[in-house]
């Protein structure tokens, strides 16, 4: 039983559905519209809405994923009849004037969109002319109260039904007063909307410049929320249409100044007169103040409507219309006259009253000024149908007095009730505001509506005694956007304002930013004294009128509730949260500052700056106010350093001049400089080092000075000399400084000289006899130091006299041959010591300053890894003397610049001893910085300048603890291996500071030190310090190169760091679990994948990739513990050798391979437990095509498109976007385990044939006798087929029966029988490339034009995973269901693990019959409606086709409108949809809905998608850059002729083919490349965004074909041309297109380009444009294109199909001439070129038969582990190789694999040649041992 729903409120509807069943929802609302009755019966209303309507509506909702939030979620609303409403005819109250719209009008699919659904059209006044809501053909509409009374026009119907309860919200129009009216006189809200922001599309305009579409609402609340959902900007539909404020006023003051008129006439009423007047008292019991105003001037504007041309407006909206003469009977004879009355106007008539009208406005201004609200009478009478009658005009104008000058003056209104008279009738007051002031409008509605019924049941329309309290909910006011309800405001003024270095916190927990104001005047502001590197501010409340206070600047944002305490965490002491009062007088939640803070020492008052940010910009100005120390500086570096330089030169406002070498082309410090100089090499030697080279370019560009930063030639003393004789500034010590110092027996004897206590040691020695005697005295161990050595290099430890006699001379050769000195000496060797330096800076006049230690004790190979400051577990005195012994020794030396003095701390003893001398800066500079708050590189220039700071007044403080890990791409697994290579992801933590040169797509270079980041850290204490170390390091994440991220945590997180037990040789023994397994023989074909693949990318043609048998992998993982989704290792044919580093479980599923574990066989299906160092060996597969390694843990490599699975041809995903290779390195995170690791039950493990499969598939999307001829059907089913040896992960390509055709061609698209214009596959489809079936498998392509006879389903697809050549295959015919059963019993086994839960397929599932693929037939109406075929494309997609076998943009609008409608309702269920030239694919989740579910719900989508032939689309014109026939694309026809078909129609060159099949000659060709426009179709023709585009321009879409076979291999960024369409080869993958040249590559692998933030450049409608380059630019554009720096020149743009269709038009005849000569001769001779070229003798395909011959005993034969066609040699008889090197490259799995030397020797036969097929295990080389 149905619940009584009259009188429910939105809100009631919304609630009663989310409790109820969907079931039990549209019961209720079938009951409803079963209840009411269309006119003459219920004259409100004109028409109810069908049950099938109904059905639709309701079904169209609950597809949509978030239906039960929606706003009105299943709220039955009423339209009134001059708005179209889809479904409905909009009549206008004129039944001759009847239309069916297409489409709704703009605020009907508003409420839609927010889930109402339309239930009826309301009745009117005819046209909407009037206010009386009698003059209407359909019949009078009475009052809601009495049947007697009018109900108000012209929205009458409208109001009554939401009067009595019927809908909770209904529309009117108010042009007059329409929309206010009705509701006084049925007791309701009537909101007539600023003009402009709802929009009037769709809508029969009355006086089209005035029209306003209204609401009617029981209460508040629901008008409130309908004027939310309404209040949206349409410009493009509505000229009159204008934005709503983004900050409108929210609500008017307590003592709002509302106007009333001095004189009201009432026209002989009484008894509204005291209602009005009641409800001024009323307003003035809610604080307003009551202003009595003569408003003549409004009632002489109202006067304007109807006396002047806005009548005419009516007659132009309707005129022609009565001109055709529509029966008499249909016309209200009113309505008519009025209309008439327009005819006679003219256009001087119209600009005499808009004079007329604007000089009223200009009084009315002068009149309401300082007035916030006018309030006038709705409408003064209640009039009976009789007094109708008696003056049907006069009493309408009279109802209009206080509504007619509304939209005239451009007011906003609501009209509310005032109460009722003593007959019984409502009637209500307006309240006018100005233009956008409606929420404040509904504000003070609210509080005049409590004061007026203060009891929580206030009478709602007829509704005067129901319970209503709910209706009485608060009003909500403007959000600050949709979804940030939950937010809690916090004004910020100091380092959290934006472009601040806190300002990342807000960032971190998202925050959103509202608005930037002003505190009110009761504040100071300080800058509190420096606590670490970020100066903050505090602010104090002060009190009223306190000198000095005033308004400070801040920035208000809201903070997530949940995420707040999270926020304040990260608030350090003295600040903290409080509230703070707005200069609007508000409170809000802000810092505040303790008052210890302010009153510390150092504060300072910064309250007459007005705000942080302008103290900030004083205190940089302050900075750089004296004179600039450089105009022009040099950088000699590069790097991390140089890009930290160019920051200090920034701020200084200096040039900055960056050099790079070839390598560094694109890094970090030359996008940074203002100047960037090339030196044209590669090496450090060739560039960097090379001292000519950087002088030259030093004066090239006037530099003033140069700043080497460390390393290279910093420390070159002959290079500082050289910058001095230029008369450039070198930035650092003076030549004979650094000579001085950088040879270590000189440094130790100014050491010496300054009182620097020093190691025992010696002076230089030369003679070994001499060194024997000297470490006697000195006694052992020792150290050997070269003195010009460093970087460990020339550095030895020596233990004992032996070891000395062998070392000494080794260390003399290394000082000789790396620094050109031979010079040596000795010093004693301290046990366990610590590293600690002192940093100084010099200013080159015997002064000196020592800003604080660092401890750099954490060194491998005498390299630092973590340095600190200050120094731990130094005394006071020691950290005294240590400062005091550096100044010294810089003091003496007249030091200039910065420097570091290192030493040898001994903590045992508490001594110290000099060790060296830095004259430059240190890596570890930054620690310094952090702890100072200096900027050393700013006081390095500054001195480099003679600007130096006077240090005895430099107050430098240390504040803090700061430290530094160091960053490198090398493999600490790898003993620390170099690890070049591009960075594909990289995460640093925002809240740390990082110096570091690289990012997403950095390559980082093997030529150069692997240092690519410093990451540095800063606590109030060691502790903290130590504490945000850890956390930095943990948020770092760098993929592409091994780093050692991972021993850098170890170290941070040990206890011998936390404890300080640590000295220079404690990482030497230092025990690193690295957690990762190591690849020794990477076996065949083997790679990282993930379940289920790379979702919702199929329609841009980026394949799932993922595992093959998606169903063993998933088992492996599962054995183990893991969830299924957790990336492991697919293995094909033959697999990988694996060295585990750490202790983890293993399982191994799939095909039977017989693995080995440290020489002991292990079972399948079963966990493993593995300890570190063990080796796992997986054999050659002997049973199926692929096994699954799962590990315990997760496999860290980063996600690429939401997924690790590897996609070779694409190059991303898994480790490197590549197969694992010997020597692979990869890492395990540990994850959160499913379960305990177990055996896999006997019953799911799948059953892997040897030899025989059968495989269900399901029918279609094509079938027969469409396509295929029916004993075709039944052959394809009943025969066995065999699989080809070219089958691999792209698609498993089948040898069998010939298919028969039932066609002749493929019509439009293409003509071969098994053609088809461009469309989406399903992976599992068996497509039929001409007549040889392959299946599309998980990397293979999306888009094509061929035909699919079956898909295998989900649960059958395995099975592909496993099968290999030679296998036989049969394929079976299965139903939908049998299906969703297989692949549902394959997801509970999983999840389930037990016994019995696998479901097979077995004859029971079998059909015995081919089912009809097509599922449902709309047929087509127009063109712009065309036929839709719903085709089955598996168990899990559906293919909707448009139209006929034709290529019309109508379809591709068409498609792309319902793809738009199921974004926007997010339907529930539809993973993802991709488009082709004339279909769209969708997929779908079985789970979620059913096909048949799916199929009713696209059916029904088909009624919401309407437009006509007039539509645009937003549309990217690209014009991209293309060199014609250039040597790649030469190359890949050359190595088709010498792989694939030596002779064909389209070779030797592809050009002259396309010429000779049109009939034109090569440069037409040429032409029409650089000529077209082609319009983008569909993705992914060739993987990865691959664009399927047409040339627009007809003339242009030639004939061709595609080669046959296709091509195994396509360069990237190749253009070509397949009949009518153009592709650009986004990766370099098969193909066959004929080329035409080459243009930038267009995927983004990394989307570094600005232009996009994914990879794909281009979508559906998208156009592209080419403009002919040279080879030479183009090879600049595409290294641009891949780092991220190719301007790609784009134009956005609306494509206008009106426009295309008229151009078309205007050159139908050449048009027609072309596409004649195609089809009179040419299409001919071309088809028989192609059956000819069909016809031909292939190249033979036999395996190579080798010649018995005898070969020496000492040989052996190499076989292919692949089958493939032989592609090239890389070596040739007579050659020596040595194993495991490559010796020839077979074109297999459409990749290219090498075959390598299974032994060292020399070859004596290679045994085939380019083309030959080779077989798995055919020999293909003889070596002779040796």
């Amino acid at each position: 039983m149905s619940p009584d729903t009259l009188g429910w409120t939105a809100a009631d509807w919304v609630t009663f559905h989310q409790s109820s069943t969907p079931t039990n929802s549209y019961s209720t609302l079938l009951a409803l519209i079963k209840s009411q009755k269309v006119a003459p019966e219920d004259t409100a209303w004109i028409s109810i809405v069908s049950v099938e309507n109904l059905r639709k509506q309701w079904m169209v909702l609950q597809t949509r994923d978030d239906h039960e939030s929606l706003p009105l979620f299943g709220v039955p609303v009423a339209i009134k009849d001059n708005i179209d409403a889809r479904g409905f005819a909009t009549t206008a109250a004129c039944p001759s004037y009847s239309y069916h719209p297409k489409k709704d009008a703009t605020v009907v699919r508003l409420l839609r969109d927010a889930g109402a659904i339309i239930i009826g059209k309301t009745n009117l006044d005819q046209f909407a002319t009037g206010l009386v809501g009698t003059r209407s053909p359909y019949g009078k509409v009475t009052c809601a109260f009495n049947n007697e009374y009018v109900s108000g026009g012209s929205s009458a119907g409208s109001a009554k039904v939401v009067a009595t309860g019927i809908v909770p919200i209904a529309l009117g129009t108010d042009t007059a007063g329409s929309g206010r009216v009705p509701a006084a006189l049925n007791n309701l809200i009537g909101l007539k909307p600023s003009k402009g922001i709802f929009s009037c599309n769709g809508v029969v305009p009355a006086c089209k410049s005035l029209d306003c579409v209204s609401i009617f609402s029981l209460n508040l609340p629901d008008a409130e929320l309908c004027f939310k959902i309404l209040c949206k900007p349409d410009a493009e539909n509505d000229e009159y249409s204008r934005p709503f404020p983004s900050n409108p006023l929210r609500k008017f003051g307590t003592n709002v100044t509302i106007a009333i008129p001095k004189d009201i006439p009432w026209y002989g009423e009484v008894e509204n007169p005291k209602l009005y007047r009641n409800a001024i008292e009323i307003l003035k019991k809610t604080g307003a103040n009551i202003k009595i105003l003569d408003l003549e001037p409004l009632l002489d504007l109202a006067r304007c409507l109807y006396e002047g041309p806005w009548v005419a407006e009516r007659y132009q909206a309707v005129g022609r219309f009565l001109e055709s003469n529509p029966p008499v009977e249909t016309l209200d004879p009113t309505v008519t006259e009025i209309i008439k009355g327009g005819e006679p106007f003219r256009a001087t008539d119209f600009f005499k009253y808009e004079y007329k009208r604007n000089k009223i406005l200009q009084s009315i201004q002068t009149l309401l000024q300082g007035i916030d609200v006018v309030c006038v009478p709705t409408c003064p009478l209640n009039p009976t149908l009789k007094d109708i009658e008696n003056e049907p005009i006069l009493v309408n104008s009279r109802q209009g007095t206080w509504t007619n000058f509304v939209n005239l003056a451009d007011l906003a209104a609501l009209a509310v009730p005032a109460g009722f008279r003593p007959d019984g009738l409502p009637n209500g007051i307006t309240l006018l505001g100005k233009k956008f002031s409606d929420y404040a409008l509904l504000e003070l509605a609210e509080r005049y509506l409590k004061q007026l019924f203060p009891t929580p049941n206030r009478p709602q329309g007829i509704f005067t005694t129901k319970e209503t309290s709910r209706a009485m909910s608060n009003l909500q006011g403007p959000m600050i956007s949709s979804d940030k309800s939950d937010y809690i405001k916090l004004a910020v003024i100091g380092a959290h304002l934006k472009d601040l270095p806190l300002h990342w916190q807000l960032e971190k927990v998202n925050a959103t930013f509202i608005s930037e104001t002003k505190t009110s005047r009761n504040y100071k502001l300080y800058a509190l004294p420096r606590n670490g590197p970020i100066l903050k501010p505090g602010l104090r409340r002060v009190a009223e009128n306190t000198p000095g206070s005033s308004s400070i600047a801040l920035e208000i944002y809201a903070v997530p509730t949940e995420l707040f305490g999270q926020f304040i965490a990260m608030v350090p002491e003295p600040l903290g949260i409080g509230s703070v009062e707005l200069e609007n007088g508000e409170w809000i939640k802000s810092f505040i500052c303790e008052e210890f803070g302010y009153d510390a020492e150092g504060s300072v008052d910064i309250t007459l700056y007005g705000g942080f940010k302008a103290y900030i910009e004083h205190l940089n100005k302050e900075e750089t106010k004296s004179v600039k120390p450089f105009e022009r500086v040099l950088i000699a570096n590069r790097g991390e350093i140089a890009v930290r330089i160019i920051s200090t030169l920034r701020k200084l406002d200096i040039t900055s001049i960056a050099i790079y070498s070839d390598p560094d082309e694109y890094s970090q410090h030359v996008e940074d400089a203002d100047i960037s100089i090339p030196l044209h090499g590669s090496t450090a030697s060739e560039t960097y080092l090379d001292i000519e080279k950087v002088i030259k370019g030093a004066k090239e560009y006037n530099a003033d000075a140069i700043i080497p930063g460390y390393g290279f030639l910093s420390e070159n003393a002959d290079f500082a000399d050289r910058c001095e004789q230029e008369g450039i500034v070198f930035v650092g010590p003076s030549g004979d400084i650094i000579r001085q110092l950088g040879l270590k027996h000189s440094a130790r004897e100014i050491a010496e000289d300054a009182g620097v206590p020093l190691v025992p040691g010696s002076p230089l020695i030369s003679e070994l006899d001499k060194a024997v005697q000297v470490a006697r005295t000195i006694g052992y161990p020792i150290m050997v130091k070269s003195t010009a050595g460093g970087g460990g290099i020339g550095l030895k430890r020596v233990d004992s006299e032996e070891e000395l006699k062998s070392v000494f001379a080794t260390v003399q050769h290394q000082g000789k041959s790396y620094f050109g000195n031979a010079g040596v000496f000795l010093e004693k060797f301290i046990e366990n010591a610590r590293h600690v330096e002192i940093q100084i800076m010099g200013d080159g006049c015997g002064n000196a300053i020592a800003l604080g230690e660092r401890d750099c004790s954490l060194q491998r190979r005498n390299q630092k890894v973590i340095e600190e400051t200050p120094a731990p577990n130094l005394s006071e005195k020691t950290r005294k003397d240590l400062k005091m012994a550096a100044e010294s020794l810089a003091c003496q030396l007249k030091y200039k610049t910065a420097g570091t003095v290192e030493f040898i701390y001994d903590e045992k003893s508490e001594t110290f001893y000099f060790l060296e001398v830095n004259t430059r800066l240190q890596v570890e500079h930054p620690v310094t910085e952090m702890v100072t708050g200096l900027d050393l590189v700013e006081m390095m220039i500054k001195i480099a300048a003679d600007d130096p700071p006077d240090f005895s007044k430099l107050n430098v403080s240390l504040s803090g603890a700061s430290m530094e890990a160091r960053l490198y791409a090398e493999n600490p697994v790898k003993d620390f291996r170099p690890s070049p290579g591009q960075i594909v992801d990289i995460e640093f933590p925002k809240w740390a500071r990082v110096d570091t040169w690289v990012k997403k797509g950095t390559i980082v270079s093997s030529e150069y030190d692997p240092l690519i980041a410093k990451i540095i850290v800063y606590g109030k204490d060691r502790s903290e310090a130590l504490s945000n170390l850890n956390k930095a390091l943990q948020e770092t994440k760098v993929y592409g190169c091994v780093t050692n991220i991972g021993y850098l945590r170890s170290i941070a997180s040990s206890s011998m760091f936390e404890n300080v037990a640590l000295c220079t040789s404690t990482l030497n023994s230092y025990t690193y679990d690295s957690g990762s397994f190591e690849i020794i023989l990477p076996g065949a074909h083997t790679s990282i994948q993930g379940y289920p693949g790379r979702k919702g990318y199929w329609r841009i043609g980026v394949p799932p990739s993922g595992p093959m048998d998606s169903y063993s992998f998933r088992l492996a993982n599962r054995i183990v513990g893991n969830n299924q989704d957790e990336a492991g290792i697919e293995i094909t044919l033959t697999g990988p050798t694996i060295k585990f580093n750490t202790d983890t479980i293993i399982a191994i599923a799939g095909g039977f391979c017989q693995p080995i574990l440290n020489g002991e066989k292990i079972e399948q299906f079963k966990p493993t437990n593995i300890k570190a160092g063990d080796t796992l060996a997986i054999g050659k597969l002997q049973s199926g095509c692929r096994s699954y390694l799962a590990i315990r843990g997760s496999i860290d490599v980063p996600k690429y498109l939401g997924s690790k699975s590897t996609f070779t041809l694409g190059e991303f995903g898994g480790n490197n976007g590549r197969v694992l290779k010997t020597g692979d390195v990869l890492f395990l995170q540990p994850s959160i385990a499913l379960c305990d690791a177990e055996a896999a039950p006997l019953s799911l493990i799948p059953k892997i044939s040897t030899k025989n499969w059968t495989i269900g598939v399901t029918c279609g999307p094509h079938g027969s006798p469409d396509i295929f001829k029916e004993e075709y059907i039944k052959e394809f089913l009943n025969e066995k087929f065999e699989v080809h040896y070219n089958s691999n992960r792209f698609g498993v390509r089948l040898i069998g029966p010939k298919p028969k055709w039932s066609r002749t061609d493929g019509g439009e698209g293409g003509l071969h029988p098994s053609n088809a214009h461009d469309y989406v596959y399903s992976l599992g489809a068996i497509n039929f490339t001409g007549d040889e079936p392959v299946i599309i498998t998980c990397d293979g392509p999306s888009l094509g034009g061929f035909v699919c006879a079956a898909v295998i389903p989900e649960g059958e697809l395995w099975k592909v995973g496993q099968v290999k050549q030679g296998d036989q295959i049969r394929f079976v015919p299965i139903s939908y269901d049998s299906a969703r059963s297989l692949q549902k019993s394959q997801d509970i086994a999983i999840n389930e693990f037990n016994d019995g839960l696998l479901e097979v397929l077995d004859e029971n599932l079998i059909l015995s019959a081919y089912e009809d693929p097509v599922l449902y037939v709309i047929e087509g109406i127009t063109a712009t409606n065309p036929k839709v075929t719903y085709r089955q494309a598996g168990d899990r997609y559906v293919l909707v086709e448009y139209g006929e076998i034709s290529m019309d943009l109508n379809l591709s609008y068409r498609i792309h409108s319902l793809i738009k409608l199921i974004e926007k309702y997010k339907t529930v269920g539809i993973i993802e949809m991709s488009q082709g030239v004339r279909s769209v694919l969708i997929e779908f989740d079985g789970y979620k809905m059913s096909q048949q579910v799916l199929l009713e719900i696209l059916i029904a989508y088909e009624d919401e998608i309407n437009f006509d032939e007039n539509w645009k689309v937003e549309s990217k014109v690209f014009k991209l850059p293309v060199t014609f026939e250039d040597s790649k694309t030469l190359e890949c026809v050359t190595r088709y002729k010498e792989t694939i078909r030596s002779t064909g129609p389209w070779l030797p060159n592809n050009v002259d083919f396309i010429a000779g099949v049109n009939n034109i000659d090569r440069k037409d060709v040429h032409d029409m490349v650089f000529s077209a426009r082609f319009m983008v179709l569909g993705l992914g023709d060739v993987f990865l965004g691959s664009p399927c585009a047409v040339p627009l321009d007809p003339r242009q879409r030639f004939l061709g074909s595609k080669y046959n076979p296709s091509r195994s291999y396509t360069e990237k960024g190749l253009v070509g041309l397949g009949g009518m369409y153009m592709c650009i080869y986004a990766a370099s993958s098969p193909g066959g297109y004929q080329l035409v040249g080459r243009t930038i590559p267009i995927w983004d692998k990394l989307s570094l380009e600005k232009h996009t933030s994914h990879p794909w450049l281009v979508s559906p409608f998208d156009q592209i444009e080419f403009y002919e380059v040279n080879e030479a630019r183009l090879d600049s554009d595409t290294r641009d294109w891949e780092n991220g720096k190719f301007d790609v020149q784009i134009e956005e743009t609306l494509f206008d199909h009106r426009e295309y269709l008229n151009w078309i038009e205007e050159n139908k005849d050449s048009i027609h001439i072309f596409q004649q000569s195609q089809d009179s001769g040419l299409k001919e001779k071309f088809i028989k070129l192609i059956e000819g070229s069909d016809m031909e003798v292939k190249k033979s395909g036999d395996k190579k038969i080798i010649p018995v011959e005898e070969f020496p005993e000492n040989t052996q034969l190499v076989y292919s582990e692949f089958a493939g066609r032989f592609w090239k040699n890389v070596v040739s008889s007579g050659d020596y190789v040595k194993e495991g090197e490559a010796l020839i490259i077979i074109e297999a799995m459409k990749t290219e694999m090498i075959v390598a030397a299974t032994t060292a020797g020399k070859v004596l036969r290679v045994f085939h040649e380019n083309g030959d097929i080779v077989n798995s295990g055919d020999p293909v080389v003889i070596i002779e041992s040796c």
